[in-house]
């Protein structure tokens, strides 16, 4: 009949239709793969020439300005990758402080790079690897931190030379009695040795 010549011709129509929306963009992701070439989620090509920025983020004399090349590098469409973090990183370990002057009150290395694989991990689905885990944990030697350091070997994948330095300043601690931070050792009495008394 010719309702259901109707019904048929719309049903293929809409199909051919629907297999021409699906392709078109399966096509454009098709030739961006095989090209290599990285694209944002607005399909603008991105640069993956990192080295030259990588380049400049190993020279920079305090490690703030490794972050602010990070910021220029997503500005400029560049968007860092692990060898990149890496360098930001090392930058951290070897510079002397985040800004011209010296260091300043409660600067810390260790929490700078904390923040750096935050920024890896979370914002640029980068995972941080050993050797990346291992300049945070020298960050925390270097700060004589042996707690900090004892948790990083706990829940990563650190070099092993790293963790027994990690128990060497744990053992000389204990040996000074100096195991538990300074403000617990000030305590009157125990949290668990105080008496709860009913009103």
């Amino acid at each position: 009949s010719k309702a259901t010549v109707s019904v048929l011709y719309w049903t293929v129509h809409y199909i051919k239709m629907m297999s021409r929306m699906i392709r078109a963009p399966l096509a454009r992701a098709a030739r961006w793969s095989s090209t290599e070439v990285r694209r944002d989620l607005f399909g603008y090509e991105q640069s993956s020439e990192v080295g030259p920025w990588n380049a400049k983020i190993g020279k920079v004399q305090y490690w703030n300005d490794a972050g602010e090349l990070l910021v220029e590098m997503n500005r400029d469409n560049c968007p860092p990758d692990l060898t990149t973090f890496k360098a930001v990183l090392a930058s951290i370990l070897r510079c002397a402080s985040k800004y011209e002057g010296g260091v300043t009150e409660g600067e810390s290395k260790f929490c700078a790079m904390m923040d750096a694989v935050e920024e890896m991990e979370h914002r640029n689905g980068i995972k941080a690897d050993k050797e990346c885990w291992d300049f945070v944990m020298q960050a925390a030697l270097e700060a004589g931190d042996f707690r900090a350091a004892r948790a990083l070997a706990a829940c990563t994948e650190v070099s092993q030379k790293f963790v027994d330095e990690a128990e060497k300043l744990a053992a000389a601690a204990i040996k000074d009695g100096k195991e538990f931070p300074a403000a617990l050792t000030k305590q009157a009495e125990s949290l668990f040795d105080i008496e709860i008394k009913a009103n």
